[in-house]
């Protein structure tokens, strides 16, 4: 037996763990994005709006943006072993449900189900190989789980484009089931519960309740900004929420076992990493939608292989990811290098897309972007969160992954409501200037095509379309490159690694 902390593992429970936990992202990050394709045919199906169906992506998002740093606090409780295998069951009945659901209503309950399983699953995916290797193994570890989960990102559209014909969607959900039966009974097998703490198993409800409402209102607020743009509704939920978030940090300093210890955020190499996440999510999965609609609606890829298109980025990222967890487990105080490496290449990437005009082609500009991108993604991600893992005790390691991914999921959610409106800003001043220039141009047309990345053949409004689509995709990449700017800039201002207490 090896000994980790306190608690005894095997030596082949760590592989085990390493397949759980991997298997455990893979499906949360295909469930993320494997309805995008299926959403016009459920639609058809349910009889349902598509500004109605799409709330069951969004109740799903949500509920992953809200949980997880709760769901991390009692993986620290009561075991990451437990929260996991609850998060598990309930991820995959409610995915049995979804598949079987008759109404639009009920998918969306059901997707809100399903994702609250997603978010009590999430912090054990980390914690889980925090206990189960030892501390100059686990950025291997962290490699290998983030490479194998981050094959789900460009797996979603394309599974869903395979598995969606006709009429029939309902198996985007049915094919989580035997994959969530197994991985329950792999972790009920192979994976070994810490010792837990002896110390009082009190959860701060009240805490818990704040936080997720307040969380609840700023992920909604900039859910309505996407929808809707930046009106009374999206203000006020922010407002909310922000004024919730800071009645929370005063309760969290007053009662003696608080939901998230905020003494945690005095350590730059807890807070850099959150930071790092939060940017690096809005840049490139608050990107992402508008990748998939430019390979689709402007260029007419299918959606399978609008899918397909990412995928020599995904297999960078699964190839590079091991690798940027062995480099970065090495660099021991230099991690802030790989930090500083992995943003700069990642802001490369998005830079190399902004030069897009209209004689661009996906060889040309957007598939060498990608494989910049798969370079840079899995050292800056690797590292990241390797940094945070490393900066806390073990037995706050549940708290610190839920932490680190709900700063991925709200950076998404911001990243998504504030792209938009300046996509649609640019567009509208490109539009604008052209009216000028073609006073006879239907520009409203115009408009309404190039919101939607499509460029209608024989259509007078085409070629004003076409310009303003070009412009503001590539303004847009531009704003994504320099968010990541601060994460390099912080990096450096680091000098020596905190030792794990």
């Amino acid at each position: 037996m090896l000994k980790n902390g306190n608690a005894r593992v095997l030596p082949r429970s760590k592989y085990f763990s390493l397949a759980v936990t991997s298997l455990g992202v893979l499906l949360l990050n295909i469930d993320l994005f494997v309805m995008n394709v299926a959403l016009p045919t459920i639609g058809k199906t349910l009889n349902a709006p598509l500004s109605t169906v799409s709330w069951a992506i969004t109740a799903y998002t949500l509920m992953i943006g809200i949980f997880p740093a709760s769901a991390g606090k009692l993986s620290d409780i009561f075991g990451e072993k437990k929260l996991y295998l609850a998060g598990i069951t309930l991820f995959t009945v409610a995915s049995f449900a979804c598949g079987i659901s008759p109404n639009v209503f009920l998918l969306i309950l059901f997707r809100a189900l399903q994702g609250l399983g997603a978010a009590t699953m999430i912090p054990g995916t980390l914690s889980i190989l925090i206990h189960a290797y030892p501390e100059k193994q686990r950025g291997l570890a962290i490699g290998l789980n983030g490479g194998i989960g981050g094959i789900g990102i460009v797996a979603g559209p394309i599974l869903g484009g395979l598995l969606v014909h006709g009429d029939n969607w309902r198996w985007i959900f049915f094919v989580n089931v035997p994959l969530g039966i197994v991985t329950i009974l792999l972790t009920l097998l192979f994976v070994n519960e810490q010792q837990i703490s002896q110390a009082s198993k009190k959860i701060d409800w009240k805490g818990l309740i704040i936080l997720s409402i307040g969380l609840l209102f700023i992920l909604l607020s900039f859910t309505q900004a996407e929808k809707s743009g930046l009106h009374s509704d999206s203000i006020f939920f922010l407002v909310a929420g922000l004024a919730l978030l800071f009645l929370f940090i005063r309760l969290e300093r007053r009662v003696s076992e608080p939901l998230i210890d905020l003494t945690l955020f005095r350590s730059i190499y807890f807070t850099l990493p959150c930071i790092s996440m939060l940017l690096f999510s809005a840049s490139l999965f608050g990107s992402q939608p508008y990748w998939s609609m430019f390979f689709q609606n402007f260029w007419g890829f299918s959606p399978f292989w609008g899918g397909l298109a990412f995928l020599p980025a995904t297999c960078l990222i699964a190839l590079l990811t091991p690798v940027a967890g062995i480099i970065g487990q090495k660099s021991g105080n230099r991690l802030r290098y790989v930090v500083m490496f992995g943003a700069l290449i990642t802001s490369i990437s998005f830079i190399y897309a902004a030069d897009i005009n209209t004689e661009s082609s996906y060889i040309t500009v957007l598939l060498p972007s990608l494989l910049i991108r798969g370079i840079g993604i899995p050292f800056l991600v690797s590292s990241t969160s390797l940094m945070m893992m490393n900066s806390v005790p073990s037995n706050k390691s549940g708290l610190a992954a839920g932490v680190l991914n709900m700063s991925r999921n709200v950076g998404t959610s911001l990243g998504v409501a504030v792209l938009g409106p300046l996509f649609a800003s640019d567009t509208g001043r490109t539009l604008s200037s052209l009216s000028k220039e073609f006073p006879g141009g239907d520009l409203s047309k115009a408009k309404e095509l190039a919101a939607q990345f499509s460029v209608i053949k024989n259509s007078t409004a085409a070629p004003f379309a076409e310009t303003a689509i070009i412009s503001g995709f590539g303004h847009l990449a531009l704003f994504c490159a320099l968010a990541l700017i601060p994460v390099f800039l912080s990096a450096l201002t680091l000098r020596k690694r905190r030792k794990k207490n």
